[in-house]
């Protein structure tokens, strides 16, 4: 006798497949407008505007202490540049090319030499003395006194040779007194030298640095630094 099985019960049938939900992106919002972006260009501005106001606040700062500079070195240099003005008093140019040519006496000329050196010194003194506001007026000063420093050696090689004309005057023996003679010319070409060579070298180097340093911050144009450098070069 055969076993009925129990009937299976037919699967209901699956239903197809959903198609895929499509997906919704959210528009993202554009650099410039995204609330961080701004912040932080808000931060930028605010802190170069800072920044702007400051180096303006410090040019002017640097250009008053420049100003304040010039008025004291100026001041401190008068006793040395006093005798290279044109026309001056015991001016050092017209003083040399006199005694150089015999029209004015060695005593006077001697004078001369111990009247400057003595005021080159006081110059060279009271310029070291001035407290420089940057690096670039620090080295103009120190270009500055040692064209001064040199000076005063040419001055002492002027001084041996208004010594030597006076011992030549005085001499009798037509031999020494030209031999004392010649070599009066020999230091005045020594001095001549060393004053074209190394002064007047030195101190229109300081001199340039300083009045580059006064164009550039406005206090002084550059057609008087061109005059400036053309009366040092005469």
């Amino acid at each position: 006798m055969a076993i009925k099985g129990k009937s299976r019960k037919r699967s209901k049938p699956k239903p197809p497949a959903l198609p895929p939900k499509p997906t919704v992106s959210s528009r993202k919002t554009p650099l410039p407008l995204r609330r961080n972006v701004k912040r932080t260009a808000v931060i930028v501005l605010t802190l170069l505007a800072f920044l702007g106001g400051l180096r303006v606040w410090q040019n002017v700062s640097r250009s008053d202490a420049l100003r304040d500079y010039d008025v004291k070195i100026t001041s401190a240099q008068r006793v040395f540049i006093q005798y290279f003005a044109p026309q001056a008093p015991n001016g050092i140019d017209q003083s040399v090319q006199a005694f150089t040519s015999g029209q004015l006496p060695a005593a006077s000329f001697l004078k001369l030499t111990e009247l400057w050196e003595k005021d080159f010194r006081a110059a060279s003194t009271a310029l070291a003395k001035v407290k420089t506001p940057n690096k670039v007026v620090e080295d103009a000063q120190f270009l500055i006194v040692q064209g001064v420093d040199s000076y005063t050696r040419v001055v002492r090689l002027w001084n041996l040779a208004a010594q030597m004309r006076t011992l030549a005057d005085a001499e009798k023996d037509v031999k020494k007194k030209k031999a004392l003679s010649d070599q009066v010319q020999v230091v005045l070409l020594q001095a001549d030298d060393l004053r074209k060579s190394n002064a007047e070298t030195l101190y229109a180097r300081g001199a340039k640095l300083l009045t580059d340093l006064n164009v550039e911050y406005g206090l002084q144009k550059k057609q008087d630094t061109q005059q400036q450098q053309q009366q040092l070069q005469q």
